[in-house]
């Protein structure tokens, strides 16, 4: 197992266990100490404020914030909402007002009439798919609950310096107090990799025989489950089991795939690939269409493949059956990263 595998399960299992975790984001940043909301108890709240800033925020799905009727506090910011307190907490300020607040806003059978407004718990709206959809401590708090088998739900605030109570903690005061209380320490990115290898990140959607040029090809269209991005596969021939099949890895340029712009090698590239495997007998193309605006090199600028990209490919590959693979020497932009990911997922698989 991963070693980043084992924080990630490590913080998820403590969070399980209603205990709070070190959450990070992998660079010299403020770090945060967060927990399930359910499992908020005065003891846990206590510890919190002495060793955090004592801004405790609760993030919560758009869906929840709705529900509970919690309009954002400004207009300028949709994400921080009007902070509230339990009715019949008293002040709201206590440790123990604080825990059975943040616990309600866990809750599936609170309304918006247990809350009074303004209070001293602030709700902060998260993203659709969480760390998938931003990269943001918010975000990675609700993941954590969730993959722990709690609610959607999650407290939050950043850790102070121990070495300078004016300042936050960072780098490595976070893994030493992590160390001095016995608590996981997980990154976001750690989260991110997690997520992206273990969750199916492709949704097969159709599939057709097509006559091509190439031959009579089998075709299946892909959707990513999180951002929309639709892909194709084509599948040249009859590829044997038992035998590596040639697979071509292309991303979609308008330009040269479709208007034969000289402004970049896209479209022979892909040309090319159905040539040989067409000449071959099998083989594999996955064409892949990132979200928004159509890909156009010497029109737009070019993005990079990035992890996102190479996670898509591992789980067409893993849907595909395809555990044995040749990949094209002319695919632009992938190399040794794309190769990794591909490995991970198909590993896990086999």
């Amino acid at each position: 197992m991963k070693t980043t595998d084992v924080r990630v399960r490590r913080a998820i299992t403590a969070v399980a266990a209603g205990h709070p975790v070190v959450l990070t984001d992998g660079t010299d940043r403020d770090g945060y100490l967060a927990f399930a909301a359910e499992a908020a108890t005065p003891r846990l709240l206590a510890f919190t404020v002495r060793h955090t800033s004592g801004y405790i925020r609760v993030a919560l799905p758009g869906s929840e914030c709705e529900r509970l009727n919690l309009p954002p506090m400004c207009h300028r910011d949709d994400a921080h909402r009007v902070s509230v307190d339990l009715r019949g907490t008293g002040t709201g300020i206590s440790a123990g007002d604080r825990a059975r607040t943040i616990a309600a806003l866990a809750s599936p059978g609170s309304d918006a009439s247990d809350f009074l407004r303004p209070g001293h718990v602030v709700p902060l709206q998260t993203r659709t798919h969480g760390v998938l959809g931003r990269q943001g401590p918010a975000e990675a708090a609700v993941d954590l609950a969730y993959l722990a088998g709690r609610r959607r739900a999650a407290a939050l605030s950043e850790i102070v310096s121990h070495r300078d109570p004016a300042r936050m903690a960072r780098g490595t005061e976070l893994v030493e107090f992590a160390v001095e209380h016995a608590l996981a320490v997980v990154s976001i990115d750690e989260l991110v990799a997690y997520r992206r290898r273990t969750e199916p990140q492709v949704v097969r959607l159709t599939e057709a025989l097509v006559p091509t040029w190439a031959g009579k090809s089998r075709v299946i269209g892909f959707r990513d489950a999180h951002d929309g991005g639709e892909h194709l596969v084509v599948i040249v021939g009859a590829p044997d089991a038992g035998i590596p099949v040639p697979v071509h890895i292309h991303v979609e340029c308008l330009t040269g795939d479709v208007f034969g712009s000289k402004a970049c090698r896209c479209g022979g590239e892909l040309r090319g690939a159905l040539t040989r495997m067409s000449a071959q007998g099998s083989g594999v193309i996955l064409y892949l269409r990132p979200p928004g605006r159509p890909r156009a090199c010497g029109l737009f600028a070019r993005s990079a493949a990035g992890d996102a990209v190479s996670d898509t490919v591992a789980w067409i590959l893993r849907d595909l059956g395809v555990y044995e693979l040749t990949l094209s020497d002319d695919m632009p932009g992938f190399g040794l990263v794309l190769f990794g990911a591909i490995r991970e997922v198909i590993h896990d698989a086999s």
